[in-house]
C-alpha cells in the first residue's frame, strides 16, 4: 500500500496548471492518479488544491486508525486467550 499526495505543475502552451496527485487502490493495487485542479495563477485553484490535500491526509489518518485498532484488538485477544 502506498500513501501520499501532492501537487504537480504541468505546462502547456506557456500556461501552467496544477494537478493533484494521489494514490488510490485499484483492483488490489496502489496506483498513482492525477486530477486537474486549475491554473497556477488562480487563487481558487490553490485553495481547492490545499483542501484536496487536507482531505486526503484526513482520510488516510482515519484509515490508519481503523487498521491500528483492528491490529490492537487482535493482539489483545491473543494475549487474553493464553
Amino acid at each position: 500500500m502506498e500513501i501520499g499526495c501532492g501537487a504537480r505543475i504541468r505546462e502547456f502552451d506557456g500556461r501552467r496548471y496544477f494537478y493533484f496527485w494521489h494514490y488510490e487502490r485499484d483492483n488490489g493495487r496502489s496506483t498513482r492518479k492525477e486530477d486537474y485542479v486549475g491554473r497556477v495563477d488562480s487563487e481558487k485553484a490553490k485553495a481547492v488544491l490545499m483542501r484536496r490535500m487536507a482531505a486526503y491526509h484526513r482520510n488516510a489518518e482515519q484509515e490508519f486508525a481503523r487498521k491500528r485498532a483492528r491490529i490492537e484488538r487482535l493482539i489483545a485477544a491473543n494475549h487474553t486467550s493464553t
